[in-house]
């Protein structure tokens, strides 16, 4: 059986540190991925050669679980260790998964960032969340339109995805020509008129194309994603046909399905309400760069709402993953601050169920249906949705078109790129390699693609638009498994106790908790007493001694390891 992690690869070498890296070869492309290739989201790939590095995209991805994190970015050593190397940042369009990354990164790295006009003005809103907005460059691309970026000739090429603006990128290298898709799928009639430059491809193709790097999200679906317009003829409907309220949710991101909302607002004489800060977001900046041609006269202000007749307003909202606070949940549970949803009301969910999300979508969707609604699903009407990543006919168009003499599979967890690499060796590529986040990959004119050793990659957890730390991220965890003890310790000058010490616990559980925080408490008065004179005498001694002395009798009790804090007082 074909082994799609080491087909075509010659041995890996043991890798020096990032920054002990030579250069390539004249004649060779080395392309290190730190994002996105073993997930979905955060896609971030260095190229690198002999006379500079080329990053595309910058992205984040969200967490999976509840510690406090909002998003993560990738780990940016390999790179940092090029600084004086680095030419610059080329996006594909502006997805929080391509451009999410960026005010991270350019906090360290002072280079220019190209890319599609619209992605670059949702670029601008991060950055200035980060007081960044006014010194990094942001270069415009134009599609068909080349641009030198160091040593790299770059030209956007039109693809359709569930955004505008996005772009796949066709780049002469070192080693010949390389296309990246980026995110796309071939949907033949998208909603703004601008479909997947196929002709392009095949000119490409013909003219010889070294590697394809292809987006590999929907691999396991057959077929063919389906067009946005037929998304949007059947939004018309389910919005003309409403007897009251509407309210669609939708991902904030895409501004075809919220061109074909205004048609259906416009048509049904309605006016739209949006709801939510991501959607108000991307409708600015769409309309900032021309891209959502709303009638001026469109959107009401969220204050008014409520006292608008329900038959003539529609409510577009954000929060279709169950995001917590997000205007969907609050619908949900009756607390939005300005509108309450009522029988007869229809709700759409013009989206579908990220992998993960599953158990809290569905509790605010029996949430809304309590309150009386009409809810319309992808799973109850699949007109209402359609993927913007191509299918595996797509994919397999993609391989067709360009004729690539090797292959590469990006975004996507393992599975979606070993199942692509698959597709693409039956479509008869004869280099095809499945290259993982750190993996070092060398390709040249006549050097096969192969793997040539790790580079440092990883996730970083922030908050805040702070970095937080491993020790922060265990002690997290560890309050959540075991919770935390609060110890109080009150002793006189020289470290004697002058009242017994008292321990509370906070989701601190187990049958015997009550016994286990006395035996604590009696622990640490006897720790306390049998400590050296001089210890007492010293404030972190004499904490620490209390500290360990409850943790070990809660563990011993409860089979539980909380986080034990102490307060100390001295009389």
């Amino acid at each position: 059986m074909a082994d799609p992690l080491h087909d075509n690869v010659h041995p890996e070498q043991s890798a020096p540190a990032p920054s002990q890296l030579p250069p390539p070869a004249p004649s060779t492309l080395r392309l290190v991925p730190l994002g996105g290739l073993g997930e979905v989201g955060m896609n971030c790939l260095a190229l690198e050669q002999a006379d500079g590095v080329l990053l595309i995209d910058c992205g984040v991805t969200f967490p999976s679980s509840d510690l406090g994190i909002d998003v993560y970015h990738p780990r940016f050593d390999h790179v940092l260790a090029l600084r004086e190397r680095v030419r610059g940042i080329v996006l594909t369009h502006g997805h929080e998964d391509h451009i999410g990354g960026l005010p991270f990164l350019l906090r360290h790295l002072d280079v220019p960032v190209w890319g599609p006009p619209h992605a670059l003005e949702l670029v601008r809103y991060r950055l200035a969340e980060h007081a960044l907005d006014d010194k990094v460059r942001l270069v415009p691309t134009q599609v068909g339109r080349e641009v030198a970026i160091g040593g790299f000739v770059v030209e956007p090429l039109r693809v359709t995805h569930s955004i505008v603006d996005a772009t796949a990128l066709a780049i002469q290298t070192a080693a010949g020509l390389v296309v990246h898709t980026g995110d796309f799928k071939l949907d033949p009639t998208p909603l703004d008129g601008e479909p997947t430059d196929e002709a392009r491809f095949r000119a490409l193709g013909d003219a010889g194309v070294r590697l394809l790097l292809s987006d590999s999200t929907n691999v396991d679906s057959p077929g063919e994603a389906g067009s946005e317009r037929d998304v949007a003829h059947a939004l018309t409907e389910l919005v003309e046909t409403a007897p009251a309220r509407v309210v669609v949710g939708v991902f904030a991101s895409n501004v075809q399905r919220l061109l074909a909302l205004g048609q259906a607002a416009v048509r049904s004489r309605r006016k739209i309400c949006l709801l939510g800060r991501s959607v108000q977001t991307h409708v600015r900046a769409a309309q900032a760069v021309g891209r959502l041609p709303w009638p001026s006269d469109l959107l009401v202000p969220t204050e008014v709402a409520s006292s608008m007749p329900r038959e003539r307003l529609l409510v577009v909202a954000s929060g279709t993953q169950a995001e917590r606070a997000s205007t969907l949940m609050r619908f949900a549970s009756g607390t939005h601050p300005h509108l309450r949803l009522e029988e007869g009301d229809r709700v759409i969910l013009s989206s579908r169920v990220i992998p993960g999300n599953d158990r809290p979508v569905v509790d605010m969707m029996a949430g809304l249906l309590r309150l009386g609604v009409e809810l319309v699903t992808w799973s109850t009407d699949r007109r209402v949705h359609a993927s913007g990543h191509a299918h595996r006919t797509e994919q397999a168009r993609m391989i067709d078109l360009t004729q690539p003499r090797s292959f590469l599979p990006v975004h996507g967890a393992l599975h979606h790129l070993t199942r692509h690499a698959g597709l693409a060796r039956e479509r008869g590529v004869a280099e095809v390699l499945v290259a993982e986040n750190g993996h070092v990959v060398e390709v040249g004119k006549t050097q096969p693609l192969g793997r040539s050793g790790r580079a440092i990659a990883g996730r970083v957890a922030t908050a805040g638009g702070e970095e937080l730390g491993e020790e922060v991220l265990r002690e997290r965890a560890n309050l959540g498994r075991s919770g935390v003890a609060f110890v109080s310790l009150v002793v006189d000058v020289h470290g004697a106790l002058a009242a017994p010490p008292q321990v509370l616990g906070r989701g601190v559980i187990g049958e015997l908790e009550g016994g286990a925080l006395r035996a604590a408490a009696r622990a640490v008065a006897q720790a306390v007493n049998d400590c050296d004179p001089r210890a007492r005498r010293r404030d972190n001694d004499i904490i620490e001694v209390a500290r360990l002395a409850a943790r070990r009798t809660i563990e011993a009790k409860l089979g539980r390891r909380p986080l034990v804090t102490v307060a100390l007082t001295r009389l």
